[in-house]
């Protein structure tokens, strides 16, 4: 296993911190610790009553972020588990409202670069993916029992290929000769029928999909980030860090809500619904990296950071 600080690069850390961290002395929730680089960074910003809960579901980031952290080790508790169960954490650690959380969606730099994970088309490996044992299915399971139907789905949904259905078709008539085992395999495929300019995009675009199937990435995303925007003091902030439009369009969709307020149909005279604004975004636009940090991570190129700020409840 790599280093503690080598595991995963984080991105915009200064900045998320600075904006999450509102609060020394509160209650943090970093819902994607990975290893503990925005952890890391979060704490240096909180005081010594601050307390932080570092979550994550793969056991090795879980590990390094224990290294990484252990001076801090008297502020922060990390739970291997995935964030879609954060009712029942924050239960079972008796918390009641947080001053703040942060979600670093997607695959870390380990994970990539680990070849056994199966996460690169760059790298050879099995055809994994799991980010964590809680995982129901592997990237091998995936691409040899989908039906094409379901196949061609999973890569239209997920990964927005366009040439979906051409790539699920192929997978199909390979795997009935031989079924599909590594990375290499299923990236040789792709590349066989994809047009010289597409090739790399369509990997990326396929591996994705893939990706976020094993995982279920997108279950629950909108359903988390409502729940936590409910357990936000007044104040209190959430910071999300996405990487690709399925992920910032459920973010952007819950904070415009949020700060909205009324759900009625707008063909109502009379709002029915009585919801009040929960949150005002801090970030209209989104925050991205600068031309320095995508030099020196180009993995960030991609990257977004959205918050929101919780507001006083009318009585």
């Amino acid at each position: 296993m790599c280093g503690a600080t080598e595991f995963h690069t984080p991105v915009l850390g200064r900045e998320t911190a600075l904006r999450v961290v509102n609060d020394p002395n509160g209650v943090y929730i970093d819902g994607t610790v990975g290893g503990g680089g925005h952890a890391e960074q979060m704490l240096r910003r909180m005081g010594r009553r601050g307390r932080l809960i570092g979550i994550d579901r793969d056991p090795e980031a879980v590990q390094a972020a224990a290294i990484r952290l252990r001076g801090f080790s008297h502020r922060i508790e990390i739970v291997e588990s995935p964030f879609r169960i954060l009712p029942e954490i924050l239960e079972k650690l008796d918390l009641g409202r947080i001053s703040g959380a942060l979600f670093d969606l997607g695959v870390s730099s380990h994970q990539i670069d680990e070849a056994s994970r199966g996460f690169s088309y760059l790298r050879n490996g099995p055809l994994d993916m799991r980010m964590g044992p809680d995982a129901l299915r592997s990237a091998k399971e995936v691409v040899n029992t989908y039906s094409l139907e379901k196949l061609t789905s999973v890569f239209r949904e997920f990964g927005e290929e366009r040439a979906a259905g051409r790539i699920a078709r192929a997978i199909c008539r390979r795997r009935v000769r031989e079924p599909m085992k590594d990375t290499f395999q299923l990236a040789a495929l792709i590349s066989e029928i994809t047009p010289g300019s597409q090739t790399t995009k369509t990997l990326a675009r396929i591996f994705q999909a893939i990706r976020i199937e094993v995982n279920g990435e997108l279950d629950q995303l909108q359903e988390t980030f409502e729940y936590t925007i409910g357990k936000l003091t007044t104040g209190g902030r959430i910071g999300v860090l996405s990487y690709h439009s399925l992920e910032d369009r459920t973010v952007k969709k819950v904070f415009r809500t949020a700060s909205q307020g009324c759900v009625c149909p707008p063909d109502l005279p009379v709002c029915g619904c009585g919801r009040d604004p929960q949150v005002r975004v801090l970030t209209p636009g989104g925050i991205r990296p600068e031309t320095a940090e995508r030099e020196r991570n180009p993995r960030s190129r991609s990257a977004t950071l959205r918050v929101a700020e919780r507001i006083e409840e009318r009585a």
